[in-house]
């Protein structure tokens, strides 16, 4: 028996105020819960939007793709895309919602990489290509930055839930059950103690 289950009347006490605190808590914890629930209906409509504005977005982009290809080539494509430099242009940040991370995706400058091709060897169906893949990248950014999103407040809502549910079935219902018992214990106390006192009345 741990000291929190003596039966005294100021463990009761202590331990009424705990159960209490812990059902406020549990109620705060399904109204975060609903909170990071209309969250997450929020980002998976962006998310469903991003998803039909791609599917156009992704097939005009590589058709731009085969019609360069065909224009100059393959290997040349692919030349030209390997010299391409990796773009550092993209700055994440976090806010807190709610307790998770969200990230938010900032990009310094527009993403325009540095032309490494002459002229000469190419045509305007390489200029279109490289453009609608900028497009590309930049609704790849936006689509990582959602699903991110999904992912964290998913993984939130879970521990949120985990903890809700170890206060109403585990830890409240215990601590109501040795509350119990200490007031059980403390009114046979009271009985006994009363009983006692009225036989020494009577003997005096």
């Amino acid at each position: 028996m741990g000291i929190r289950d003596l039966p005294t009347k100021n463990n009761l006490i202590k331990l009424k105020s705990f159960i209490k605190q812990s059902k406020q808590g549990r109620k705060l914890l399904e109204q975060k819960k609903m909170i990071l629930k209309r969250e997450i209906d929020k980002y998976m409509e962006e998310q469903e939007e991003l998803k039909r504005y791609g599917e156009d977005l992704l097939i005009d982009a590589f058709e731009s793709l085969r019609n360069a290809n065909v224009d100059i080539g393959i290997e040349e494509m692919v030349s030209i895309a390997n010299g391409i430099k990796q773009d550092n242009s993209l700055d994440i940040k976090y806010v807190t919602v709610m307790g998770a991370q969200i990230p938010s995706v900032i990009l310094k400058s527009e993403i325009k990489p540095e032309i490494n091709y002459g002229l000469y060897n190419t045509t305007s169906a390489v200029d279109e290509a490289i453009s609608k893949f900028i497009h590309v990248k930049e609704y790849l950014v936006k689509l990582a930055r959602v699903e991110t999103t999904i992912l964290r407040l998913q993984i939130s809502i879970e521990k949120v839930e985990r903890r809700a549910n170890a206060l109403e079935q585990v830890i409240i219902p215990k601590d109501e059950k040795i509350a119990q018992k200490i007031s059980e214990i403390l009114d046979e106390m009271e009985m006994e103690e009363f009983a006692r006192q009225k036989v020494m009345k009577k003997k005096k």
